[in-house]
């Protein structure tokens, strides 16, 4: 019987996916100018991922068949890289060629750059032989290479492709489209096998460097190895469908004194450079949750797309500078709450996005070419695989970073699902399309292309011949632009004349940028060779450009030492020092001592390597760092940060600090934690300083480095001020960790025990009261309603809310006496300063109206005040909050009839509901004379309501709410407008994994549906619909399934007026 349903079930789910595919729109573009049409589709390519187009047009993309397989899938049995061809140019793909194949969980493509320098190997062992798809072992060291015929070719083509464990180097020597070489480049050791968030997403910059990304690896533990390990265990790739393990080495005779490994297993994804032969192998970035994607702009600016965790939406758009800490940390839970986690660079040290991005970002890249109008040259595609979109993005400057908002650019259906992009020669873009949003392989799969609406803007071949170097140093394609540098700088002069280029201010920024990266690219061949002239660094200097910064950088970041920075870190401070050496060096006037922000990180850059140098140790200026250090750009900070806690000469440079106490910058309790990790002294004397964000990293460090000791004066800090938010949550989770809890856990632990201390002791500031009613449980038995009748009288108006607020909260009968009291004596009017603590408290009463022991004693008091409101005339919105607590009464005559007054007074168009979506999203798009900030608090009243749309139910905003769905509390810089439309309306359309709703069968044959809220200790908690918990026995768990629609209700528009919901979502616009 099963076997049938399953069967039939299949069968009408295939031919419902068919219709639904058949019947969306095709994608289209919102510019006339640009237009979208498919080039390739299913049966030619199936589920593909990475894409990428060679200098010949031809489209290579990978068709992934791994991708948590189905049973019984009867497709290609393992992830290949195809060639798409277009033989006839008329826009469709006619021939599909096999490159490469026998790969598990691929997820990435990169064809050499036309401009790159083809990759020449060094220390290769013999090969493997090969058996049909399957490799075999010839000996007992398995090389990192295998060759499957001879090499003639001086000049092979080379691809490289990135599984979720492996980066290869596949190249066809003999130039028939077939691979027949593969070497492993770098490689995970790790039992992390979830598909797509190991190893992927290629970019390259000019100076022949390689980045690519690892995702959080869902806290697995690993070991990158790259060709210049020295003790490596590695995995190669079986082409059968299941993988099989076989031991390799690779080569360790190609730097025998360099171990290039790199270990970790929770500490969130991470960006690494090496060369493209898989040498030089460095940790570049960290913070991450999955940084897919990654591209470097005209300017050598690395930019990476980084999905999100389960509850901290936006994805993110990154400017990744090296050593940066982007935030995210996967020991401390999955949800990315956890204090000391940060997604915005809430957290000190931590650096911020520069936009929010669609859902599931899978693709980048920055367009570098005249085909499509002038205006999207340097702009940023990104792919948004959950929004069904691509994005464009403006850079505009903020500081020594970037800001930016997405504009869609391209926009589809609920089958339109974009993951890799590409740019072609000619200009044209292509994008890969999983279609479906199943994460199973399902069959489905189209490539599409880009291009200006007027076809005449392609480029058929823009190298003319003829055509001067110089002028093409001038194009706006990169290609051109890079291949031109190249070959002056092969030129007997062509050094010079590069540089007179870089300081020509005449010439495009663009070609001065590339003339600067051929002149630096060509100083790394010789050793101690410096790329420019102290004059041209002046000159740089005083340009304060983009390719100031391109230079700078650049030279930063081929570790090139140049003395001229002393002094810099006080100009990037705009602070004068007695110390003349930079002024000298660069002959400088003595008061030009200012800096722009957007050129120090460049700058900080170009010292890195002195800093690492013996020689220089006692030349650099300690003022100079103070200065750096002061300013207020976190970009800046984390620079310096960063270079100077890995310099040889940290300790000599910063000393042991007598008063930490009295340290003044949080950027200096960073450092001396980076240099002095387990000095319980220095953090002692960071806890007691005065400012609290110092004493927020002090607490983080304690607790990271298990400072048990330390725990008392922890604990101490929890009635320090001044105080803040963030410094007392990151205290709650220090104690924790302290007490060896696991941090992932922080949000299950009640923190009763921490803060009920607090807030019995009189002693303690109305300020940390506040902050610790916020946190505490309101059901927590051993919060006293005495104690919270207590504060609900205190002088402070916003300690007197707040206890107004948990006792609401509390559910305890004993609670509804002071909650009456209140509301007994109703406001005068509108005005009056006790409105907010008088609302909360009829909120509280809602509650009671509910339980029969109470309802009938809370809905003659709420009855009352509602005559008494609308007789007065005083407050309409009032007596709406207190007509919404009596609804459930309604059949009660005296009840209906003080309803009936009070809707008569609510103007017609507030007090409407909208009978179809249509209707809802026209009605809230019309323009109102709406304050916000009022619209807001009155927002809240309908989130907390449990008569209203019951958002709290599941939701958390601010410490308060139910632990369900995502916490809120950052909505506002989480969501759009219209997504938050769309989830109230739609909840079903679009539902992360995470939130996946699902349908159980237990062993007793009943049947239990809803969101796994944790599941470990051999326990299943799912959240249901109405907010309640069901814990099961996962042992009893017979079936699980999941589900297309959301544990979110459907209709819940249906509770609300259209004020209600225009207050509801300026309330949620207003959390950020």
């Amino acid at each position: 019987m099963n076997l049938r349903f399953s069967t039939f079930a299949l069968a009408v789910a295939f031919s419902a996916t068919s219709q639904t595919i058949a019947a969306d729109a095709p994608p289209r573009s919102t510019d006339p100018r640009v237009t979208i049409e498919l080039f390739a589709e299913s049966p030619q390519i199936k589920t593909p991922t990475g894409i990428d187009v060679d200098s010949r047009g031809r489209v290579f993309a990978i068709e992934c068949n791994t991708h948590f397989r189905p049973e019984g899938y009867d497709g290609h049995p393992t992830d290949r890289l195809l060639i798409l061809i277009d033989a006839d140019h008329d826009g469709r793909c006619e021939t599909v060629k096999t490159f490469a194949d026998g790969f598990q969980f691929a997820m990435s493509v990169a064809v050499r750059p036309v401009w790159l320098d083809s990759v020449r190997l060094s220390g290769e062992q013999n090969p493997l032989k090969v058996d049909g798809l399957g490799l075999k072992d010839n000996s007992n060291t398995q090389p990192s290479t295998f060759n499957l015929k001879p090499s003639p070719n001086p000049q092979p083509f080379q691809v490289f492709l990135a599984t979720r464990k492996a980066i290869f180097l596949l190249e066809d020597t003999d130039g028939d489209d077939v691979c027949d070489k593969q070497t492993q480049l770098a490689w995970l050791d790790t039992k992390g096998d979830y598909p797509h968030n190991g190893l992927a997403g290629f970019a390259f910059d000019a100076l022949g460097w390689m980045y690519f990304g690892f995702g959080e690896n869902l806290g697995a533990p690993y070991t990158l190895f790259s060709r210049e390990s020295l003790s490596p265990v590695s995995s190669v790739e079986s082409p059968e469908p299941e993988k099989k393990s076989v031991n390799s080495n690779s080569p360790s005779t190609l730097n025998p004194q360099r171990s290039t490994t790199f270990s970790g297993g929770a500490e969130g994804g991470n960006l690494y450079r090496m060369r493209p032969d898989g040498t030089q192998l460095s940790h570049w970035a960290t913070g991450f949750w999955n940084p897919h994607a990654s591209c470097v702009d005209a300017f050598g600016r690395l930019f990476s797309v980084d999905n999100d965790p389960d509850s901290r939406p936006p994805c993110r758009l990154l400017h990744i500078i090296e050593g940066g800490d982007y935030g995210y940390k996967f020991r401390n839970g999955r949800k990315g709450l956890h204090p000391f986690t940060s997604w915005n660079g809430e957290v000190p040290g931590t650096l911020p996005m520069v936009a929010g991005t669609g859902e599931a970002p899978s693709g980048i890249l920055a367009y570098e070419h005249d085909a499509l109008p002038e205006d999207y040259l340097g702009r940023l595609f990104v792919t948004s695989w959950g929004d069904h979109r691509i994005d464009t993005f403006v850079l505009k400057n903020k500081g020594a970073s970037f800001e930016s908002v997405a504009e869609p650019l391209i926009v589809g259906g609920e089958n339109f699902r974009p993951v890799g992009i590409a740019l072609a020669p000619n200009g044209s873009l292509y994008c890969t399309d999983w279609v479906l949003r199943d994460y199973k392989i399902h069959g489905k799969g189209r490539v599409w292309r880009i291009r200006p609406t007027d076809a005449s803007k392609l480029a058929a071949d823009a190298r003319k011949n003829g055509e001067k170097e110089t002028d093409r140093l001038k194009s706006k394609i990169l290609n051109e632009r890079r291949l031109a540098a190249k070959n002056i700088a092969g030129t007997q002069t062509g050094e010079a004349g590069l540089t007179a280029i870089v300081l020509n201010r005449s010439e495009t920024q663009r070609a001065r940028a590339e003339a600067a990266f051929a002149v630096v690219k060509n100083s790394q061949s010789v050793p101690g060779k410096r790329p420019f002239t102290r004059d041209a660094l002046r000159s740089l200097w005083f340009a304060l450009d983009d390719v100031s910064e391109a230079a700078f950088n650049s030279i930063g970041n081929c570790r090139i030492s140049i003395p001229v920075a002393d002094e810099a870190f006080v100009v990037l401070g705009h602070i004068p020092t007695d110390q003349d050496s930079f002024c000298t060096y660069m002959d400088l006037p003595r008061n030009h001592v200012e800096m722009q922000e957007e050129l120090a990180v460049a700058l900080l850059n170009l010292e890195r390597q002195r800093f690492r140098e013996p020689e220089t140790g006692n030349s650099l200026c300690h003022p100079g760092l103070t200065a750096a250090y002061m300013t207020s750009d976190p970009f800046v900070t984390a620079a310096a940060i960063n270079i100077c806690a890995s310099s040889l000469h940290a300790k000599k440079i910063f000393g042991t600090p007598s008063e930490p106490s009295q340290t003044s910058e949080y950027p200096f309790a960073l450092t001396y934690r980076a240099i002095y990790p387990h000095d319980t002294n220095i953090a002692l004397g960071l806890l007691k300083n005065m400012n609290p964000q110092i004493r927020r990293v002090a607490v983080q460090w304690a607790a990271e480095e298990d400072m048990k000791d330390l725990r008392p004066q922890v604990e101490a800090v929890l009635k320090s001020e001044p105080m803040t938010p963030e410094l007392f949550l990151a205290t709650l989770a220090a104690l924790e960790m302290l007490d060896g809890k696991a941090p992932q856990d922080f949000d299950k632990t009640p923190p009763g025990k921490y803060v009920l201390p607090l807030l019995k002791d009189d002693k303690t500031p109305p300020a940390i009261r506040i902050q610790a009613l916020k946190l505490i449980d309101p059901t927590d038995g051993s919060l006293g309603i005495d104690l919270l009748t207590k504060l609900s009288q205190s002088e402070d108006p916003q300690l007197k809310l707040e206890a107004v607020r948990t006792l609401a909260l509390s559910n305890r009968p004993e609670a509804m006496n002071p909650l009456v009291e209140i509301v007994a004596t109703p406001p005068a009017s509108n005005r009056d300063p006790t409105m907010p603590i008088y609302e909360e408290a009829v909120l509280g009463l809602a509650g009671f109206v509910q339980n029969p022991a109470t309802s009938e004693r809370a809905t003659g008091i709420l009855l009352a005040a509602l005559t008494h409101i609308t007789g007065s005339k005083a407050d309409a919105d009032l007596a709406h909050e207190i007509a919404l607590s009596l609804r459930p009464k309604a059949s009660d005559p005296a009840v209906a009839a003080a309803l009936k007054t009070e809707q008569q007074a609510v103007p017609a168009s507030a007090g409407t509901s909208p009978q179809n979506d249509g209707d809802w999203r026209a009605a809230l798009a019309a323009a109102t004379n709406d304050d916000q900030q009022t619209a807001a608090m009155r927002g809240r009243i309908v989130f907390f309501h449990p008569n209203s749309a019951g958002c709290a139910k599941c939701h958390t905003v601010d410490g308060r709410g139910g632990k369900i769905g995502p916490d809120l509390s950052r909505a506002g810089s989480m969501f759009s407008r219209e997504k938050l439309i769309d989830s109230i309306l739609e909840p079903s359309k679009e539902i992360s994994p995470q939130f996946t709703n699902w349908s159980m069968i237990a062993t007793d044959g009943r049947v239990h549906t809803g969101m796994i809220v944790n599941e470990n200790e051999g326990v299943t908690v799912l959240g249901q619909t109405d907010g309640t918990l069901v814990t099961l026995k996962t042992v009893d768990v017979e079936e699980r399934t999941p589900q297309t629609t959301s544990v979110m209700p459907e209709k819940l528009e249906e509770k609300l007026t259209t004020r209600d919901f225009r207050d509801l979502l300026a309330f949620l616009q207003s959390l950020k």
